[in-house]
């Protein structure tokens, strides 16, 4: 593939999620030094001045952003910050007619970052996504918008969006993937050792974290022992045994606290350890062992039933294939 260079604008806003920000800029930074495609990367803020992120890292912008500039792209991040941007006409106009003189032009946003492209009317009719926490707001206040919830990140047409914070990640190493070609992408996800294409929305794999935090004090010990020794031979009678209880109120507990049976639960530690075994390059030999799945079969039925996908096609989302990671959309 020939090299090309594309420069994008990242705006930045006081209390925007420095991760929205940091995250992509890695991604497309890692590009350019593999090859393929160069990325000119530069941070505008509406008056050029500096701003202070939501966790206190002040950030320096490289100018004011304007619709005239001469990037390919405009990124918007998101974060508490997003609110006070909201209804700005200033930025309204940045965002809505950013497209106007760029046939080829696109505007990214990360999790909430959405929220300012439906405000400036350039998600009307198209499909997006955004952060959950967001998607009751999303839904009634942007009904022209088709949101797809539940997606780590789309793509229509010009416009691309991701869900959660890391999903902004994802969303990139598509655009990579789009810009440069599959080595490329794949070169640029081991580097930062981070899945080149995850296969499930974002409900479905922020389950287990949530799941360390929002179950009672018995549990917890025991799903953090199930999250860092999987291979361990964990039955129903050997988790009952861990917290003391019998396997009927174990049960209970877990249908009452995680809406899950103990032995699914362990199932879907050891995909989680899989999908992360896998994507780090371990052979499949290895894998089965260390996740506790004892052969390939079990690990494949474990995986139609919880990624709807099977081992052969989660592992080509790390092998080098001609691909965007796009739907058709």
């Amino acid at each position: 593939m020939d090299k090309t260079s594309r420069s994008i604008d990242i705006l930045v806003f006081s209390q925007m999620n420095l991760l929205d920000m940091a995250g992509p800029l890695q991604v497309f930074y890692q590009a350019s030094y593999f090859g393929g495609t160069h990325y000119d990367l530069r941070t505008v803020s509406m008056d050029g001045a500096s701003v202070r992120s939501s966790c206190g890292v002040s950030l320096n912008a490289d100018g004011p952003a304007g619709v005239t500039r001469d990037a390919d792209d405009l990124l918007v991040p998101g974060g508490p910050g997003v609110d006070a941007m909201m209804g700005r006409p200033e930025v309204d106009a940045l965002i809505g007619k950013w497209l106007e003189t760029r046939p080829h032009g696109r505007l990214i946003s990360v999790c909430s970052g959405a929220l300012l492209l439906a405000g400036a009317g350039a998600l009307e009719g198209k499909s997006a996504t955004t952060h959950w926490e967001r998607a009751e707001r999303a839904a009634q206040q942007f009904p022209d918008v088709r949101w797809r919830l539940d997606e780590l990140f789309c793509r229509d047409g010009s416009t691309y969006s991701s869900a959660g914070v890391t999903a902004g990640i994802d969303l990139c190493l598509a655009i990579v993937r789009q810009d440069a070609g599959a080595e490329t992408a794949l070169s640029v996800a081991r580097e930062l050792v981070v899945y080149l294409h995850r296969h499930s929305g974002q409900s479905q794999f922020s389950e287990l974290l949530e799941s360390q935090f929002k179950t009672s004090t018995a549990l917890q010990g025991l799903i953090s022992e199930l999250l860092q020794n999987p291979s361990a031979n964990w039955t129903l009678q050997s988790m009952a045994d861990r917290v003391a209880m019998t396997p009927r109120t174990l049960s209970r507990r877990f249908a009452q606290e995680l809406n899950d049976s103990p032995v699914h639960f362990v199932e879907k530690v050891r995909v989680k350890f899989a999908c992360n075994a896998i994507s780090s390059g371990m052979p499949q030999s290895r894998v089965i062992e260390l996740s506790g799945f004892g052969d390939f079969q079990r690990m494949q039925r474990a995986f139609k039933r919880n990624l709807n996908s099977t081992v052969g096609d989660f592992q080509k989302g790390f092998a080098p294939v001609h691909q965007s990671g796009f739907g058709s959309n």
